[in-house]
């Protein structure tokens, strides 16, 4: 792939970090206008499952808030400070995200045992049957659109923000089946029984976006087939000998790839940067978000060990 080609696919890469923030914008817009939908159902109609879901809402808002303002701060490009840039920013907001999840699950949990304790009557079942109905089409709509985020961006961020909105569709037919229920004399813990595995789905996603985030911030090396698929890419040039020392991490949307390939020795110093040129040109064509860094040995020298890693051998 030549030179153009490359620059042209990173314009395309930087212009879906502006669609995922566009994606971000929309998510709140979206959970804003259920979050009042949401809140007239539960006011009129008193049911937990409405209520969790509303509080689920409530977090979601947040939640894509940060989310928005995440991607924004790591849209800045590498300053003199930050030469790696601040795509690591998007983790930090995860971590928060994941205690205002956990924070959340909890209240919600409270309350359905509060429920348990002193049930309450569900009224107004057609109107709110038909809120969260329409609850239901946005989130859809939503979910739809992220996908296609998704697809352009490969955004981290909008990917969590999807997982949740994905739940929060199942959530929201759980509700309306819960209410439908009720309609024919179905029993009182139904509905708090329901906001209590609301209250444990809530949990679960708390702690997966915790680990993602985490994984993030403590350079978690890229998935398995990836490294596999990054090695091929490498040693299919044929004047590279032999590669070790592959360090990769994920920050942001951006990708950091370094290794150490092995040339003949009798190679001059202008041979081996254009071979190293076409090994990184190659490997853009694959993963076009990445910061590449190349290390030339001659071949047969000795190895440099000082990023061996315990139990792994190259």
């Amino acid at each position: 792939m030549d030179q153009a080609l490359i620059e042209q696919k990173q314009d395309e890469f930087y212009e879906s970090k502006k669609l995922a923030l566009t994606g971000g914008v929309a998510a709140i817009c979206a959970a804003i206008s259920m979050v009042f939908i949401k809140a007239v159902a539960y006011f009129m109609s008193g049911s937990s499952s409405i209520l969790a879901s509303l509080i689920d809402s409530i977090s979601d808002v947040a939640v894509s808030i940060m989310t928005v303002a995440s991607i924004r701060y790591s849209l800045k490009p590498a300053d003199e400070d930050h030469r790696h840039g601040h795509g690591k920013i998007e983790g930090v907001s995860a971590l928060f995200q994941g205690a205002l999840l956990a924070g959340a699950a909890l209240f919600l949990t409270l309350e359905a045992i509060q429920s348990l304790i002193k049930p309450q009557d569900i009224t107004h079942h057609n109107l709110s049957m038909g809120m969260i109905a329409l609850c239901i089409v946005i989130t859809f709509g939503l979910i739809l659109y992220q996908r296609y985020v998704i697809k352009k961006s490969k955004s981290l961020a909008i990917e969590a923000d999807k997982a949740h909105y994905t739940g929060d569709l199942f959530m929201n037919a759980g509700v309306l089946v819960v209410i439908a229920a009720d309609l024919f004399n179905a029993p009182y813990w139904l509905d708090p029984l329901f906001a209590l595995v609301v209250a444990g789905l809530i949990s679960n996603s708390a702690v997966e976006v915790s680990r993602k985030a985490m994984d993030m911030l403590m350079d978690r090396e890229l998935p398995e087939e990836e490294r596999q698929e990054i090695e091929q890419i490498i040693l299919q040039h044929e004047d590279v000998l032999d590669m070790h020392d592959l360090r990769t991490n994920k920050s942001g949307m951006h990708v950091f790839i370094s290794f150490d390939i092995d040339l003949q020795p009798d190679l001059s110093l202008k041979q081996a940067h254009d071979i190293a040129r076409e090994v990184e040109l190659s490997l853009l064509a694959r993963f076009i978000n990445a910061e590449i860094m190349i290390h030339m040995d001659p071949h047969g020298s000795e190895m440099d060990t000082r990023h061996k890693v315990a139990g792994v051998h190259h």
